[in-house]
């Protein structure tokens, strides 16, 4: 595991939507297929997406990917960030060509003029990179998954057109076709590359879920579901603005005290994120939540009052700090003392406080951010 993409690949296969036992199936995707085989023809999509993102975490150099090292390049560096980019070239590519052919029987042919032709949109647009550099690695690697490409020459597009079929299960082709073309039509790219299930929840136009539900699938356990729906809740309640906030931590949720300071991007109280790229640290996986605290003294009557498992958030941990750290440049960490001890917070690329939350402590991080929020 030396180069960051073996971390990023897996951070991408934990984000695959899991599949609930029971789930709504519009009826417009069931037109090539009943829903019993619809529902069995997703479930073994869902499953090869996975499947995929933990071959890349494996082997990244086989799909011509890029091998940034760890020792070489630093977090948030652009080869980082790249790298986090990276494992989403077999499905981006799966999404450029189905969404531009036609379904012809069982398969899906696709103009070659047509694919040739397709200008991705610039990253910022969408947060998704969208090109395909060393597509000839991707046509090979995505044959050994069953997908059958007809019109390629050496795994290079030519002038023939592109037949494409998958032989094992010609129903799950036609889905991925239907799911690709939705998340065209809707603007939910990032949906398809997570082989969610509410792509098929609704109409091809519709898109009836949101921001809450989309972090809520990205849980992995029913105590994080919980929390997301009961902080989300408490919050709003409050009046505070809730606000899609994701990035390299996957999907996101930010909460400002002013509707002004939602659209500006200014510093939000809460945020809840899917996760943390950092995949093997068992601390950083799951759900985090992001308490905007810098006057911890202003906490310290309330904390001797809480549980023990609130008063761990501020003596768990003493961060290193940034670079700036070094130089007393530093305007984003926090200092403190508790208990004769000194401590010292990161707060540069997220708040100085983020933590494993618990439900029962929601009034107990909510009372700390009132306290503490203000210097």
């Amino acid at each position: 595991m030396k180069y960051w993409i073996n971390d990023w690949a897996k951070f991408r296969m934990d984000e695959v939507v899991r599949v609930p036992t029971d789930y709504k199936i519009h009826p417009g995707f069931t037109l090539y297929a009943d829903e019993t085989d619809i529902r069995g023809a997703f479930a073994q999509l869902n499953a090869l997406f996975a499947d995929i993102y933990s071959d890349i975490a494996e082997t990244p150099e086989a799909f011509g990917l890029p091998l940034r090292e760890k020792e070489k390049f630093r977090w948030f560096s652009k080869e980082w960030l790249d790298s986090g980019q990276a494992p989403y070239r077999p499905f981006i590519l799966l999404y450029n060509l189905l969404t531009c052919g036609d379904i012809c029987g069982n398969t899906v042919v696709v103009p070659a003029e047509k694919f040739k032709s397709i200008k991705p949109p610039p990253k910022h647009l969408s947060g998704i990179e969208q090109k395909t550099p060393n597509a000839h690695f991707l046509f090979g690697k995505l044959a050994d998954y069953g997908f059958v490409f007809e019109g390629l020459k050496n795994n290079k597009v030519t002038d023939a057109d592109i037949a494409i079929s998958y032989p094992d299960n010609g129903v799950l082709l036609l889905l991925l076709k239907q799911l690709a073309d939705k998340a065209r039509g809707t603007g939910k790219l990032g949906d398809f590359l997570c082989c969610s299930f509410r792509l098929l929840q609704d109409d091809m136009h519709t898109i009836g879920y949101g921001c809450v539900e989309d972090l809520v699938d990205k849980m992995h356990t029913a105590a994080e579901k919980d929390f997301v729906q009961k902080m989300d809740r408490a919050l709003l309640d409050m009046g505070l603005f809730r606000g899609v906030r994701g990035g390299y931590e996957g999907p996101g949720l930010a909460y400002y005290r002013t509707e002004k300071g939602m659209n500006t991007l200014a510093p939000y109280s809460f945020r809840m994120v899917a996760s943390s790229p950092d995949i093997f640290n068992p601390e950083a996986r799951g759900l985090q939540l992001g308490l905007r605290i810098r006057n911890v003294t202003n906490c310290l009557e309330y904390l001797e009052n809480c549980p023990e498992a609130v008063k761990r958030i501020f003596i768990e941990k003493s961060d290193v700090g940034c670079g700036k750290r070094q130089d007393d440049s530093c305007k984003h960490g926090v200092s403190y003392e508790m208990d004769g001890e000194t401590y010292w917070r990161c707060g540069c690329c997220h708040t100085a406080f983020h933590i494993k939350p618990e439900a029962a402590h929601i009034p107990h991080y909510i009372n700390l951010v009132a306290l503490g929020e203000k210097k």
